[in-house]
C-alpha cells in the first residue's frame, strides 16, 4: 500500500472518529437536556405535590424558620419593658432534662406513627411562599414575631397535629378531640377607660399573648399552656443561653434591683441588663402559668423558644427547656430523616403542645388550693426576697385580678322586694346528699361573714395536699361538687317568684317539699338568701363555672348553680367587682320586663355577692351573682326544623321591644330555645336601654290595635 493510500485512511479515520465524537457529543447534550427537563418536571411535581411529615417538616425550617431575618438591637430598645413588681417569682432556673431525654420524642413517635408516608401536608410551593415573605423585610418588634409565630410556627404545628385526631385510641389518651392556639385570651374587657388603666398600674400585664387550648372529648375548651412572644432582637439567642445557664438567675436580677445598680453602675446595661430583661419574661409567664392553672409555658422570640415547666413538687424550682432549631438542624440534605427533622421548631412545638395535654389545667377550688400552695413558698419581686425569714403572705397577697374590696360586702336582694316567708342558713354539704332543711342558724355563729371566709380558705388550704396533687382523674373535674341535677322548669321558678303550686314537672320537684306538699316550702327571698349563705360559705360547693362551654361573655360567666338542701338548680351570671352596676342595670330590665319572664325571657331571681368569690381560669375573681332560670341551648342549633328560626326570633324580640326594652344585642349567642316554653328566649340585657314611658304606651296601644284588627 503506498504512502498517499495510507494517509487517505488515517484521514478517513480521524474523520470518522471526530463525528463519531460529535455524535456522542450530540446525544450527551440531548441526554443531559432531557435530564434536565425530567428533573425540572420532577422538581416542579414536587413543589406541587403534597408533602410527607418528614418533608413538610424539612420544609418548614429551610424555606420559612431560616428565611426570618432579625433587625439589630438599636440603642432604642435598652429599656425593660416587662413590670413583674410584686408578682411571684421562683427561687432556681433547672435545666429541664425530661423533655430533651423523653418526651421529645417519644409525643413526636405518635405523630410519626400516625402520618407515615402520607402526603397530606402543603405542598414545597407553599412553604416557599411563605417564606420569601418573611425574608423580605427584618422583624424588628413583636408584632412582627407574633405575625412569625401564627404563620410559619402554630399554624404548621395544627397541621402536623391534624391526623391525630382522626385516631381514636390517641384522642383518649390525650383526652383531646384537637388543639386551637388563641391569641388574645379572653379577659371581662368592658371595663371604663379609668378603672382599666388603674389596672393596668396597680398589676401591669395581665394576659398572655396567647394560648393552646385544648378542646376535651366533650366539648369543652380549657388551656393546655400558655405563652408570650418576645421581639427576637431583645431576645438574642446567644443572651438566652447565657441567662438560662444560671441557676440563680431570678434572685441575682433581683439583688440587682434591690440594690439599685441599674442605677448606680453603668457596666450593668451590658450582660446585666439583657440578662434583667430574660428573667422578668420568664417570670410574668410563670405567673401565667399559676392564674391559669397550668403547668406548662412558653416565651417565644423567633430563632429562640423556651418550654416552661412548673412541678408543684418542687415549688421553688422552674424547668427550662431552650429550644434554638439554627443550632440544631443547620445542613440542607438530599436524604431527609426523621431524627433530624425532630429537632426542628414545629416538631418541638407539636410535641410540647402533646405533652401539655398530659395534666388538665385547674379550676375553681383546686386553682385556688394551688395558689394558695405556692403562695406558701414563693416570694413576689421588689418586696421580698429568698434571704428574708419564712413569712405567711399578708393581706394584699391576693393572686385574683379582681380581688374584693372592703365595701363588697356579703349580700343579696332581689328586685320585686318580695317579702321573705322565713330565713334559714345551711350547712356546706354535698350537693347530692343534701334533701332537708337544717336547722336555723344565726351567721354570726361563726363569726358572721369573716368567720365564713376564714373557714372556707381553711377547707381549701386542707383540700390542697388531696386535690392539687392528684393525678389525671381527680384534675379533670373543676370544683369541689358541681352540680348534678337537671335544671328546674321555668314553670317551678315562676310559681317560686310568684307563690305558686310547685310543678310537677320539674325535674326536682321531689326535693323541693319533702313532706310530699304542694307548696314550695320557701319563697324567691329565702332562696336568694340561702343561695348567698352557700356561696360565702364555700364558693366551689354545688357550683360550677361554663366558662369552659363557652358561657363566657365581656362581662360575665354563666354558673350552674344549685341549692342544696332543697335541690332548687338554676344558673348564675356571675362578674367581677367592677361589674356589679352591669348586674344592677339587668335587673332593672328584668322588673320591666316581669310579664314575660318565664315564657321569653328567663326568671330573675336576684343578685348575690360574696367577697371572697370564685376564682376563674386566669385569676378573674367573680363576686358578684345574677341568679336565674336556665333559658335553653342556642337557638340557631335547637329549634325544630319545623319551624322558622328568624320568625321565632322576631316574635320573642318583639315581645321584649313592645314591653318597654331595647336590648341592642341580639347576636346568636343571646338567643336560646326553650323547649319547655316551645319559643326563643332571648338573653342577656347588659346592653339592653330602657324606652321611655310614653313611648312604651304607644307601642302597647299600637299592639293592641293591631291584635284588634287581626279579630275583625
Amino acid at each position: 500500500m503506498s504512502g498517499r493510500e495510507i494517509e487517505d485512511l488515517q484521514r478517513q479515520l480521524k474523520e470518522a472518529r471526530a463525528l463519531q465524537r460529535e455524535a456522542e457529543a450530540r446525544e450527551e447534550n440531548e441526554r443531559r437536556e432531557k435530564e434536565n427537563e425530567r428533573r425540572e418536571k420532577e422538581k416542579e411535581k414536587l413543589k406541587n405535590q403534597k408533602t410527607t411529615l418528614t418533608e413538610y417538616l424539612y420544609n418548614c425550617h429551610f424555606d420559612i424558620y431560616q428565611k426570618l431575618r432579625l433587625a439589630s438591637a438599636s440603642e432604642s430598645s435598652t429599656g425593660l419593658a416587662t413590670s413583674v413588681d410584686g408578682k411571684y417569682y421562683p427561687k432556681w432556673l433547672r435545666p429541664w432534662t425530661d423533655f430533651s431525654a423523653n418526651h421529645r420524642q417519644e409525643h413526636f413517635n405518635d405523630i410519626i406513627r400516625i402520618c407515615g408516608e402520607s402526603r397530606v401536608f402543603h405542598q414545597k410551593s407553599t412553604t416557599v411562599d411563605i417564606g420569601m415573605s418573611f425574608e423580605r423585610k427584618e422583624a424588628g418588634y413583636e408584632n412582627a414575631i407574633d405575625h412569625f409565630e401564627k404563620t410559619a410556627v402554630e399554624d404548621c404545628t395544627w397541621n402536623i397535629l391534624q391526623p391525630i385526631w382522626a385516631d381514636e385510641a390517641l384522642c383518649q389518651r390525650y383526652q383531646a378531640t384537637g388543639i386551637t392556639f388563641v391569641n388574645g385570651i379572653h379577659t371581662f374587657s368592658e371595663v371604663s377607660e379609668d378603672i382599666r388603666a388603674d389596672l393596668k398600674r396597680e398589676r401591669g400585664k395581665q394576659r398572655p399573648d396567647g394560648a393552646c387550648t385544648r378542646i376535651g372529648l366533650d366539648g369543652t375548651k380549657s388551656v393546655a399552656f400558655v405563652y408570650d412572644y418576645k421581639a427576637a432582637h431583645k431576645f438574642s439567642v446567644d443572651h438566652v443561653e447565657a441567662a438560662l445557664s444560671q441557676e440563680t438567675l431570678f434572685t441575682d436580677v433581683h439583688e440587682w434591683f434591690q440594690m439599685n445598680r441599674y442605677a448606680t453602675d453603668s457596666a450593668i446595661r451590658g450582660e446585666e441588663r439583657e440578662k434583667a430583661r430574660i428573667a422578668m419574661a420568664l417570670i410574668q409567664v410563670f405567673n401565667y402559668m399559676r392564674l391559669y392553672g397550668v403547668p406548662y409555658g412558653q416565651v417565644t422570640a423567633g430563632k429562640s423558644s423556651v418550654f416552661l415547666y412548673y412541678d408543684r413538687a418542687e415549688p421553688r424550682v422552674l424547668r427550662q427547656h431552650l429550644c434554638v432549631p439554627a443550632k440544631e438542624v443547620t445542613q440542607e440534605t438530599t436524604e431527609i430523616s426523621t431524627s433530624q427533622v425532630s429537632h426542628t421548631l414545629v416538631a418541638q412545638l407539636a410535641s410540647f403542645c402533646l405533652l401539655s395535654l398530659s395534666q388538665p389545667a385547674l379550676t375553681g377550688s383546686r386553682l385556688e388550693a394551688a395558689l394558695d400552695q405556692t403562695a406558701r413558698h414563693l416570694k413576689k419581686w421588689k418586696k421580698t426576697d429568698y434571704k428574708d425569714p419564712a413569712t405567711s403572705p399578708g393581706p394584699d397577697d391576693n393572686d385574683s385580678s379582681s380581688s374584693s374590696s372592703p365595701q363588697d360586702s356579703d349580700e343579696s336582694f332581689d328586685c320585686d322586694k318580695s317579702p321573705a316567708k322565713s330565713s334559714y342558713t345551711l350547712r356546706p354539704r354535698p350537693c347530692k346528699d343534701a334533701a332537708i332543711l337544717p336547722k336555723r342558724r344565726e351567721d354570726d355563729e361563726h363569726g358572721g361573714a369573716e368567720g365564713s371566709r376564714s373557714r372556707t380558705t381553711a377547707r381549701a388550704s386542707n383540700r390542697s395536699q388531696n386535690s392539687v396533687g392528684k393525678g389525671k382523674k381527680d384534675g379533670r373535674k373543676g370544683s369541689a361538687s358541681a352540680p348534678a341535677r337537671q335544671y328546674c322548669t321555668q314553670a317551678c321558678l315562676l310559681g317560686l317568684k310568684s307563690s305558686h303550686e310547685l310543678d310537677k314537672n320539674c325535674p326536682n320537684v321531689r326535693s323541693h317539699n319533702v313532706k310530699g306538699g304542694t307548696k314550695h316550702l320557701i319563697n324567691v327571698t329565702s332562696l336568694v338568701h340561702l343561695m348567698a349563705g352557700q356561696l360565702r360559705r364555700d364558693p366551689y360547693e354545688c357550683c360550677h363555672a361554663l366558662d369552659g362551654s363557652g358561657k363566657r361573655g365581656s362581662t360575665g360567666v354563666l354558673f350552674r348553680l344549685e341549692m342544696a338542701p332543697l335541690g332548687y338548680t338554676f344558673v348564675g351570671k356571675g362578674t367581677i367587682k367592677e361589674h356589679l352596676s352591669i348586674l344592677k342595670h339587668e335587673c332593672k330590665i328584668y322588673q320591666r320586663l316581669s310579664g314575660l319572664q318565664g315564657e321569653v325571657v328567663p326568671v330573675h331571681l336576684g343578685i348575690v355577692s360574696f367577697a371572697r368569690g370564685y376564682i376563674l381560669t386566669g385569676g378573674d375573681r367573680v363576686v358578684h351573682m345574677m341568679l336565674m332560670s336556665w333559658g335553653g341551648l342556642l337557638a340557631k342549633e335547637a329549634v325544630p326544623s319545623y319551624l322558622n328560626l328568624k320568625e321565632e326570633v322576631r316574635r320573642s324580640s318583639q315581645a321584649v321591644y313592645q314591653n318597654g326594652v331595647d336590648h341592642g344585642d341580639e347576636r346568636a349567642p343571646n338567643l336560646l330555645w326553650n323547649a319547655e316554653r316551645r319559643r326563643v328566649m332571648v338573653i342577656d340585657f347588659d346592653r339592653a336601654a330602657l324606652l321611655p314611658e310614653p313611648q312604651n304606651k304607644l307601642l302597647a296601644s299600637l299592639s293592641t290595635a293591631g291584635r284588634k284588627r287581626k279579630r275583625t
